[in-house]
């Protein structure tokens, strides 16, 4: 059996970043790439609307991944209403699944230097050295 290509590391990551629209996509840094580059696995967020029972279902695999040892963050874009990540509705049930809400980056798509504060940020962020310990044996 090998290791988990994660790398113990999930992303949030909204659909407007999966997906984006052609005149997005250029302006946007590949925040894909920097991901996988990263060691991090992604947890697609649906478009926009009203997804109570596929947000629920969601809140319920990040509370896995955190209570099993996975640094989790949350990538959005700035500019959109809860960097599209549906934050007014996703961290009530975060929350109520005793799940602290993860550290959130919000992309810039006119910034010169964007893909490498990303991958500052995603390189900074991990579980105490305690909870490590406890999970990644």
């Amino acid at each position: 059996m090998t290791g988990d290509a994660r790398g113990w590391h999930m992303a949030l990551v909204p659909d407007a970043l999966v997906n984006p629209p052609d005149p997005a996509r250029a302006a946007l840094p590949d925040v894909l790439r920097i991901l996988a580059t990263g060691g991090y696995g992604v947890l697609q967020l649906p478009p926009p609307g009203e997804h109570r029972v596929l947000l629920a279902v969601i809140a319920d695999q990040v509370a896995e991944y955190a209570h099993h040892g996975y640094a989790v963050v949350a990538v959005g874009v700035r500019g959109k209403p809860g960097g599209d990540l549906h934050w007014r509705r996703l961290a009530p049930l975060l929350r109520h699944r005793g799940v602290a809400l993860p550290p959130r980056y919000l992309v810039r798509s006119d910034a010169e230097g964007e893909e490498e504060r990303i991958a500052r940020f995603l390189s900074g962020y991990d579980l105490p050295v305690e909870e490590q310990r406890r999970w990644r044996v």
